[in-house]
């Protein structure tokens, strides 16, 4: 296997879907890699966990997060989802579950993501950053 500093990197995104208050996040593996992303507070864990920030861009204030958060000891290796290289892995947000939102314009940034390359050497994990969203919510 290639070494991260060869190894092509998983790319995200978020995206306002056709459901009023609702974003689809999507991350996807390039060709001929293997990648790993930690679940745990990311879209993939629903809302048991904080992964998100919220904010009025006209107030610029943080909305405050109303989901649940759930305690937690060390990943175990089934919290790791392997990347397909295939198609992206999407997951859908109902905003509403875990934040009161007025009308407006708010930038939505989603925490940053914990990759691995093997599930033997966790210790050897890189972190990506998905780019931030301006979005209109009704």
């Amino acid at each position: 296997m290639n070494s991260l500093a060869q190894q092509a990197m998983p790319s995200c995104r978020l995206y306002k879907a056709d459901q009023a208050n609702s974003l689809t996040f999507e991350i996807s593996a390039p060709p001929d890699s293997q990648w790993y992303l930690l679940s745990r507070a990311t879209p993939f864990d629903a809302w048991f966990s904080e992964f998100l920030t919220l904010t009025d861009t006209q107030r610029q204030t943080v909305l405050e997060y109303q989901g649940a958060l759930a305690k937690r000891g060390q990943p175990s290796d089934d919290e790791y989802l392997l990347l397909p290289t295939d198609k992206p892995l999407t997951a859908s947000l109902q905003l509403s579950q875990a934040y009161v939102i007025a009308p407006g314009e708010y930038r939505v940034s989603l925490k940053t993501l914990h990759l691995i390359q093997s599930l033997d050497h966790k210790e050897d994990a890189t972190y990506l950053e998905c780019p931030s969203l301006l979005i209109s919510l009704p």
